[in-house]
Order: C-alpha cells, then structure tokens, then sequence
C-alpha cells in the first residue's frame, strides 16, 4: 500500500526529526508504530536517512562522448524502497534499531567530520595483489580519506560497518567513511550485508547505494557500468540536477555516463564472470578469549569458558552485600546476573592491561528511564601504559547530555571517548560490542575504538576528553582483571555502581571484524573457534 500526500510529509517531518536530533518521545513511538505496520514507511524512511547521511562531494570533471543507446529507466518515488524487509516487518525492536542505525551514522559523518582521520575498514584478503606506492597486506588498517591505487591483483576490504569490497587492478579507490568509498576507475565487487544498510560506492557519474545485497562497479573515463548480483540497489546519476534515481534489480545492469544512461554491453557474460567465487590468501590470527554465560543458578563461583585449557584461572567472583541467589536471573540465553547496586563481579584476564587490541562483547538490558547516577560501570579495566596514564577504561551508558545522547553506549579512557546514538534505557536486550585498541605508547598512535549496537557500527570516532590530575602510578592489584558492576579510579574501586543486567560476557585478545561480532550476537560463538554455548 502506498502513503498518502498527507502521510508523506509526515514521515518527512519525522525523518527530519531524527537527523536534527530533535525526536521527541511521542514522535518516536509513532515513528516505531508506522515502521513495525508500513512496507511503505520502512522504504520512505530508508531513503530519506540514506540520503540524508550522504555527504560527499563530487569536482571530478565528467567526460562527454558519443550519446549511448537511451533506455527505459524506472523513477523510483520518495517512499519507494525494494522489500528487503518484509521479514523483518514484525519486529518493533528492529524499527527502532534502524533509528539508531541511520541516526549513527548522520552523527558519525556529519557532525564530526571535521574530527581526524581515523581507521574505518581493512584489507582482509588479496591474491598476487601489486600496489603502486607501498605494499597493503591483509591485516593493514585504512584511513578515512586514504586513496588505493591497485596496480594488478585482487584486495578485498572490509569496511568497520559490516561491507565488504573486492578490488580487482588497475584500480583506483578512495576510502570515504566506514560507510562508503569512491571507484575513480577499476573493478569493484560488494557485498553488503544487512547490518551495513546504506553503504554507498560513488563514481564521478552515479552513486550506488546498497541495501544489503551484492553488485559491481566498472569504471573508466567516460563513466561507470553497475551491474546487480542480488538484491536491489538504488543508482543516482550525477550531476543529480533533473535526473531520477534508478531502482536496479537482481539481474539488471545500466552504464552511466555524462551523456546519459544506456544498457551494458556483454552484460551475460559479465554477470557469469563477476559470480565465480575468488580465492584468496587470509590472515589467520591466533585467537584467545573468555567466556562467561552467567548460568549458574545460585552461588558466587561464576564458571568460565576459554581457549586457554587452564579456564579456571579465568573463573569469576559475584560480590554483594545482599543473597547472592537474588542476582541470578533469567537472561537473554540461559540465566544472567543482575546488579542491584550492591552488585559487582571481577575476574582476573591475564594480558587484559597490555597495548594490545581486545573486544569486549556482551548483553545488557538497562532499566528504562534509569538513573543518571546508574551509568556506572557495566564493564571496566585497568590500562598499562604511558599513554593512557595507567587510568581504566571502562564501557558504559552515557550520563552528560552535552557530550551525547542520554543513555547511548559510551566508552572512557584515559583522555577520550566515544559515544554512539542508541539509547539503551529502554527495558530491553541489547547486544555490545567495543573493539579497543590503546595503540602503542608513543603519542602518534591513536586510541581506536569501534562499538557495534545489535551487530550495527554505532560509532568508530574518538573524541578529546579531559584527562583529570596527573598519571596514576601502577596499581599491581587492579591489573589484568575485570570488573563488571562498579566503577574504577586509579587508586581502586569507588562507590559508583550500574543498575542493570548483563549476560554472555565474551573478551577477545584481538579487534574482531563485523561479521565475528554478528556471529556472536547470533550465535553466541565465533565462526572460527566456538566456544561451549547453550
């Protein structure tokens, strides 16, 4: 069923709403109402958050040539969007988690865009990859704003949202955000699953942006072929002045180009080509983690589960002034642990205070309307280095409305922190995901920290943050262990306590890519090295 003109311009005033930040309570449950009952909502919606993130530029100069054969192209209406979700239509959770999704991201690309560079995607694979300036091997981090120059080869790239790019030479590849990248001329193949909704590929004559499915991207000089492998895609042709965008299906092909848009020569055969499976060399990372799925049904011994064959040394302590049978709850699998304030747990995890990357992955569901005071701490560490001043770093739920929204995820070190756009005081599961990494000690290299929200990048930005008297000295006592419930100082635990539930506490010794951390928000393990799970 499509909107009406009258309900049209109300999803505007909404989608409006939630990229000024300005969504109040009663806008947003309407919102959720019309997302949860409306295909045709979801689509409009989408498309007006989709577009509204975009903020790239386009000063390449466009090459004129011959006219190209015209074809048929189909304009898609403001609140047309492909069905992508129809299964996804029951889920009122869901609704709101796109909220938070697509405002993520108009908070991570436009009001901190003047913020420095940092690390948004990685090349994860290559086969007798040959680059014109450097070398870029698997495992090499990506800048924003950082152009490739792929001289033969294949490279695959995943971007810190979930998307994943294969990049065959001679190409030339420009990287935008975690969001998106711009093909000034090559052969690109991207796969985008649903959790990296929105990402976009630009070229000096279309924008393509992806809806979870698969497509290529040819370009050369004078324009760029798009070709859909699955799924649906919208393609804007540029300059965008007087011209529709294009809804392209499974199957369907289009060359754009300054002169117009016609079809793509050799199409079929380009189709078999581009759907031939690549092989291609991995890094393959040792992995450690830890596990703790909270089932005990009573007690103060918390089991743990590791690819260390010694998990007792991993082993948990439930500590509380109140019976302790009284935090053993139902959780989001099994049982969970709930902090009443009185609450707190800590473990020892040997390496957790070192200058290496870690990913600390979990479940919390925060009262709704909670406390400020509450905010501290679901989960805090001590840190060992010059850099961080040996200060904790802990992940919590953000209490300074100057700073960021009200109960969105927010990570503390020493000196920074960054903040997402999900409110997670709403009485319901959430699935958290911070990729940590201190860097080394010398100044130059940067504090990285990646949160995901329900499998969706929330934010990937570290923000400047007062750093508050001098560097703490080395507390032996707080090293290498976690505390979850209670927050830390330097010179130990303070009063402060979180107020909530947490369940299925995983910490990993390396930063996990996107689809790791999905896999553990679906299945409670990773896809490489599972762990004992319910």
């Amino acid at each position: 069923m499509n909107l009406s003109d009258r309900e049209i311009l109300e999803l505007n005033e909404l989608c409006g709403a939630v990229v000024d930040g300005t969504l109040t309570d009663a806008q947003r449950e309407r919102l959720a109402r019309w997302l949860r009952e409306s295909d045709a909502a979801r689509r409009g919606y989408v498309r007006a958050l989709g577009q509204s993130a975009s903020l790239h530029t386009y000063a390449a100069e466009l090459h004129a040539g011959a006219p190209d054969a015209p074809v048929a192209i189909e304009p898609v209406p403001f609140w047309r969007r492909p069905a992508w979700f129809g299964g996804l239509a029951a889920a009122a959770a869901l609704a709101l988690g796109f909220i938070a999704w697509s405002a993520g991201r108009s908070g991570d690309e436009t009001s901190r865009a003047g913020l420095p560079n940092g690390v948004v995607a990685r090349v994860t694979g290559a086969r007798n990859s040959q680059w014109i300036s450097g070398t870029l091997v698997p495992g090499a981090t990506l800048k924003k704003g950082q152009a490739l120059e792929l001289a033969s080869g294949i490279a695959e790239i995943t971007f810190d949202s979930g998307a994943r790019v294969v990049l065959e030479g001679a190409s030339s590849l420009e990287i935008n955000s975690a969001w998106g990248a711009t093909l000034r001329r090559g052969l690109l193949k991207a796969s985008v699953p649903p959790e990296a909704l929105g990402f976009r590929v630009s070229n000096p004559a279309v924008e393509v942006v992806d809806l979870g499915t698969e497509f290529t991207m040819i370009a050369d000089a004078q324009g760029a072929e798009v070709l859909v492998l699955k799924g649906e895609v919208e393609a804007a042709p540029l300059p965008a002045a007087g011209q529709e965008t294009i809804l392209l299906r499974e199957r369907e092909a289009r060359r754009f180009a300054a002169n117009g848009v016609s079809v793509v020569s050799d199409r079929e055969r380009k189709f078999a080509l581009f759907a031939e499976p690549l092989a291609l060399d991995r890094l393959v990372q040792p992995t450690r983690m830890v596990h703790w799925s909270f089932d005990e049904a009573a007690g103060r011994r918390l089991r743990a589960d590791s690819t260390d064959p010694r998990s007792e040394i991993f082993e948990a302590e439930l500590r509380s002034t109140t019976d302790a049978e009284q935090a053993h709850v139902g959780g989001r699998r099994g049982r969970a642990l709930r902090y009443d304030g009185q609450t707190y747990v800590w473990a020892s995890v040997p390496g957790l205070s070192a200058s290496t990357p870690h990913t600390i992955a979990f479940w919390v569901r925060v009262p709704e309307e909670a406390p400020l005071s509450d905010a501290y701490s679901m989960v805090t560490w001590t840190t060992r280095s010059r850099k961080l001043g040996n200060r904790h770093a802990g992940i919590n739920w953000n209490r300074d409305r100057t700073e960021g929204p009200l109960g969105a995820l927010r990570t503390d070190f020493g000196g920074g922190h960054a903040i997402g756009t999900t409110s997670l005081r709403d009485g319901r599961w959430h699935h958290i995901a911070v990729c940590f990494a201190p860097g080394a000690d010398d100044t130059d290299t940067p504090v990285q920290v990646r949160q995901y929200v329900d499998g969706r990048l929330e934010s990937s930005t570290v923000m400047p943050g007062r750093t508050r008297g001098p560097a703490a000295p080395e507390n032996a006592a707080l090293a290498d262990k976690v505390w979850l419930g209670r927050r830390l100082s330097p010179s130990g635990l303070r009063r402060e306590h979180f107020r909530g539930e947490l369940d299925e506490l995983f910490i990993v010794d390396r930063g996990l890519e996107p689809h790791e951390i999905v896999s553990l928000m679906n299945d409670n393990r990773l896809p490489s090295a599972a762990l004992a799970t319910k």
